[in-house]
C-alpha cells in the first residue's frame, strides 16, 4: 500500500464511526468492564488476548464517532491526531491535540475523549508493557523528565498516572511513521508485525528528543520516586536490621519525613517493607530442610522464635514447619 492509497482508505466509510454519544456509551456497556470513578463510571479498555502474540495493537480513533466515556488501558496508549483536532480530558484537567500532535499516556491513565467531527481523525497505537527493553534506556537523551518518563513506562512494579503531550504537527519524520505502520497494518505481509515495531521505536526515539511537550510530571514527584527505590534497595541489603534511624542517617532524611514518603509512595510502612523482605528470605531458607527453623529466624533479624511463627503465618498462611512440609 503506497501513500495515495493509505489516504483513500481513510477516507474511505471504515474511516467514520456516525455513532451518538449513547450508541458509544452502550457498546462499551456491552463489550468492556466497568468500574467506579468519581461517582460516575469508568471503563477497562483491552485485554491480553487482543495482542495476539504480537506487541502492538493500531487501530482508528474514527471521523464523526460519538464521546468516548473515561477510561483506562492496562498498557501505554499513544494517540496520534492525523487531521482535525482532538479534545481530550485527563483526570480533571483537558488538554487539545491539534492535527500532527501525539500524547503518549502511561498505564492506568483515566481519559476521555470528546466527539470528534468529520474531519477529526486519529491514530491509536497500544503497547503491551513488554514492547520496552533495557538497553532502550541507553539511547534515551539527558532531558530529566522525558527519560524518567520512558523508565517509568517500563516499570512493571507501580501503577502509573502520568502523560506526555508533543506538540509536533509540523515534523514530517512522526507524520511518515505514521502512515508507515498505517500501511503495514492496512496490507499486512510477511514480517509486518516486526516492521510495524520498528516505526514505533523510531517514533518513540525521536519523541525523545524532543524538547515541546506538556505534561502532568514534576521533578519533585520523580524525586521522590528516586528516593523511594533507594530505600527499597537499601531494605533489600539491610533487612535483618531494620532499623529506620539508621537507615535514614545512611540517606541524609528526616525519619518521619521519610516514614511519610514511603507509605505515601509504596502504599506501606516502613516495617510491613521489612517484614515482607524477611518473610521472602525465610521462605527461601525453608527449602534447606537440614537448616533449623530458630537458625532461619535469626537469620532474617527475627530473635523471638514465636514471633516469627506468628508472622510468617499471617504472611503465607501456613506455619514454617508446615510450609517447609509442603516443599
Amino acid at each position: 500500500m503506497n501513500y495515495q492509497e493509505l489516504e483513500e482508505r481513510l477516507c474511505s466509510p471504515m474511516a467514520y464511526s456516525y455513532t451518538s454519544d449513547e450508541e458509544l456509551l452502550s457498546h462499551f456497556k456491552e463489550k468492556f468492564t466497568i468500574v467506579s470513578y468519581h461517582k460516575d463510571i469508568m471503563f477497562i479498555f483491552h485485554h491480553e488476548r487482543e495482542f495476539q502474540n504480537r506487541n502492538h495493537i493500531i487501530n482508528l480513533h474514527q471521523r464523526a464517532s460519538g464521546r468516548v466515556p473515561m477510561h483506562i488501558f492496562h498498557y501505554i496508549v499513544m494517540t496520534y491526531v492525523y487531521s482535525g483536532t482532538f479534545e481530550i480530558t485527563v483526570e480533571n484537567e483537558t488538554v487539545t491535540l491539534n492535527a500532527g500532535d501525539i500524547i503518549v499516556f502511561d498505564k492506568h491513565v483515566p481519559h476521555s475523549v470528546a466527539k470528534t467531527s468529520e474531519n477529526d481523525l486519529g491514530v491509536n497505537i497500544i503497547l503491551h508493557e513488554n514492547y520496552f527493553s533495557k538497553r532502550f534506556i541507553n539511547k534515551l537523551p539527558n532531558d530529566q523528565l522525558m527519560s524518567q518518563f520512558m523508565i517509568e513506562l517500563m516499570n512493571h512494579q507501580h501503577t502509573h498516572n502520568h502523560y506526555l503531550l508533543f506538540y509536533t504537527h509540523q515534523d514530517h519524520l512522526i507524520h511518515n511513521c505514521i502512515q508507515n505502520i498505517l500501511c503495514e497494518y492496512f496490507d499486512s505481509q510477511l514480517s509486518s508485525d516486526d516492521i510495524i515495531d520498528n516505526y514505533i521505536m523510531i517514533l518513540i526515539t525521536h519523541l525523545a528528543r524532543k524538547g515541546q511537550y506538556n505534561t502532568n510530571l514534576s521533578v519533585n514527584t520523580f524525586k521522590n520516586q528516586e528516593l523511594l527505590n533507594k530505600i527499597i534497595e537499601y531494605i533489600q541489603h539491610h533487612y535483618q536490621e531494620g532499623n529506620l534511624n539508621k537507615m535514614c542517617r545512611h540517606f541524609g532524611y528526616d525519619p518521619s519525613y521519610t516514614s511519610k514518603l514511603i507509605k505515601k509512595f509504596a502504599g506501606k510502612t516502613f516495617k510491613e517493607i521489612v517484614n515482607e523482605e524477611r518473610m521472602k528470605n525465610a521462605m527461601i531458607l525453608l527449602q534447606n530442610k537440614e537448616l533449623p527453623i530458630y537458625e532461619i529466624a535469626q537469620e532474617i533479624g527475627i530473635q523471638n522464635l514465636t514471633s516469627f511463627y506468628k508472622r510468617f503465618q499471617e504472611y503465607t498462611g501456613e506455619t514454617p514447619q508446615n510450609y517447609r512440609n509442603q516443599l
